[in-house]
């Protein structure tokens, strides 16, 4: 069930539960009206879904509390550091990581590349010598 919220010209708020059939009637009935007598803009709320048996609920994947209400998730998401799970958070981490996998990569070669190109001949000559007996292909370039 929604909570919708009235918020007069004052700034006044006052809140009230109510089925999404009885908005329309309720907005334009007098119980509705602030405390003050004002009429104000309504916002609504999503609902909430309260969970309150104990054998209702999850186990918080972080440390495995057992979970069962929404002040107990919000309790366990600020205690752990976390933030609820959007859609698409899966893919964003995925790119990311593909991502600085990538610029790992690109920095280790050119480490390996400014490293190679600093060593005197004869040891680049050593280096390239045990690369092709262990059988792999080096390229020498000038």
């Amino acid at each position: 069930m929604p909570l919708y919220s009235l918020q007069c010209p004052e700034g006044h708020i006052t809140e009230q539960y109510m089925r999404l059939s009885e908005f329309e009637t309720a907005k334009r009935s007098q119980h509705m009206r602030c405390g003050c007598g004002l009429m104000g803009e309504f916002i609504i709320h999503a609902p909430i879904s309260v969970k309150v048996a104990p054998d209702i609920g999850y186990d918080s994947p972080i440390d495995g509390t057992h979970i069962t209400s929404w002040a107990a998730r919000q309790d366990d998401l600020k205690r752990n550091g976390c933030r609820p799970y959007e859609e698409g958070m899966r893919q964003d981490h995925e790119r990311k990581l593909v991502e600085s996998e990538r610029i790992l990569e690109q920095s280790i070669e050119q480490d390996v590349e400014r490293s190679i190109a600093q060593m005197p001949n004869a040891k680049r000559g050593k280096l390239y010598n045990e690369l092709t007996r262990a059988g792999i292909d080096a390229v020498v370039q000038r």
